[in-house]
């Protein structure tokens, strides 16, 4: 490609030259007019004139001609190198039309849907996009239409025979007018490893459970033989005993609902809900929490006493895990806000706390699983960062959204909206 600004150069000299030939041509006519020029004179000066144009005439018509060869060699350069990679690539690359019909594919695409390269392109690629629980076909098949642009969604593509593959997608818009580029990655494998990290630590979570369940009632009866005669360090240990297998059996439930959540094995048992009677049982399970650190409580129930069908264990995970995080994480004599509003069949939660806040550049991994914002890590030395990972989760589950507003040292406010069906 010629630089813009040799272009630039070019063009600004053609247009000089043919103003100072304007310029002459006006002079000689004025002066011709006036007869202080002969005739001979003013015959010279013109044949040097209609010279003169005819050269950059010439002139300019070569340039451009150059211009449009040095274009075209470039434009022809950068269709090679894209046809190159686009070709050779070893990810996956097709091109769409308005209607989905695939009109040009690579050889890891062919490869990937398992189709011959010459039936590729009697293909539509929306037929082959499956169903699936975590994105809604016709929804994504809409945006490819409209051209959008589609990013990593894993979805699930049956290939021309018969069998499935999960691939990651991303959809751009193409050269031509409503056509698609779209790159497919053949994610399988990814997914079923998954799949077995998620079956695995169900299996061994619940498998866990027996054992850890002994060991409590053993340290229960333990403390019962020896109410009469424990003596204070006796006493400690078994505190510490108890604490920490209740702090087992809570990481045991946390991994089961991440397992069960993912794999999409949770059984959703649906049930009347009165708000006011559950967050007041909510607020009973932190009662000696919330007095032992002075936190003021205010609550908001709009309306009062409503009563709502959902999900309570998933309601409770979320509720519950909210909750906990205020009062770990709220200062002294602090406040925690609770508050539920309905708005037709929209019900949106908040609770809020003025405690240490959540830095605002960490807001975006709050969700992600395993992570913890670094003033609570310096805070909290206990935590798996599961939690919210859970809570997200379990509000996806319901249909609803999750938001956080946060800085450090300002507390933080959590925000639910959850479609409700309302119980008249």
């Amino acid at each position: 490609m010629v630089p813009s600004n040799k272009i630039r150069t070019y063009r600004m000299v053609e247009k000089i030259a043919i103003i100072l030939l304007a310029i002459w041509a006006i002079v000689t006519v004025i002066l011709s007019s006036r007869e202080e020029l002969a005739v001979n004179y003013i015959i010279a000066i013109a044949i040097v004139y209609v010279f003169l144009l005819g050269i950059i005439l010439i002139v300019q018509k070569f340039v451009d001609s150059w211009l449009l060869l040095s274009s075209a060699q470039a434009n022809f350069s950068t269709e090679n190198v894209f046809n190159s990679l686009y070709n050779r690539s070893p990810v996956g690359y097709l091109t769409l039309n308005e209607s989905g019909m695939i009109t040009n594919a690579n050889q890891a695409a062919i490869g990937l849907l398992k189709v011959g390269e010459g039936s590729v392109l009697q293909t539509n690629l929306f037929d082959l996009i499956m169903p699936d629980e975590d994105s809604d076909r016709d929804v994504m098949i809409e945006k490819i239409k409209a051209g959008l642009t589609i990013s990593d969604e894993e979805l699930p593509v049956r290939t021309i025979d018969g069998g499935m593959v999960w691939t990651m997608f991303s959809v751009v818009p193409y050269q031509k007018s409503g056509e698609k580029l779209v790159s497919i990655v053949d994610v399988t494998e990814k997914k079923n490893i998954d799949t077995a990290k998620s079956e695995f630590v169900a299996l061994a979570t619940h498998q866990l459970r027996t054992p850890i369940a002994a060991i409590r009632w053993n340290v229960e009866l333990l403390a019962r033989s020896l109410k009469e005669v424990e003596t204070e360090a006796q006493s400690r240990y078994l505190e510490k005993v108890d604490r920490n297998v209740h702090r087992m059996i809570n990481l045991i439930n946390d991994f089961l609902s991440v397992s069960k959540l993912e794999m999409g094995t949770y059984a959703a048992e649906t049930k009347e809900i009165n708000l006011s009677d559950f967050f007041d049982s909510v607020v009973d399970e932190f009662s000696e929490k919330i007095t032992e650190k002075g936190i003021a409580l205010n609550r908001i129930d709009n309306p009062p006493q409503l009563t709502i069908k959902t999900d309570r264990r998933l309601f409770h995970i979320i509720i519950s895990n909210l909750f906990s995080n205020a009062t770990k994480y709220s200062k002294t004599d602090g406040e925690l806000n609770c508050s539920y509003t309905l708005s037709g069949s929209k019900l949106t939660i908040k609770i809020a706390d003025d405690g240490i806040g959540i830095p605002e550049n960490e807001l975006a991994n709050l969700f992600t699983k395993f992570y913890r914002a670094t003033n609570a890590q310096s805070h909290q030395t206990e935590g798996t960062g599961l939690g919210l990972y859970i809570v997200k989760e379990s509000v996806e589950q319901l249909g609803g959204e999750i938001s956080v507003s946060s800085d450090t040292d300002k507390g933080a406010e959590f925000t639910i909206e959850l479609p409700v069906e309302l119980v008249n």
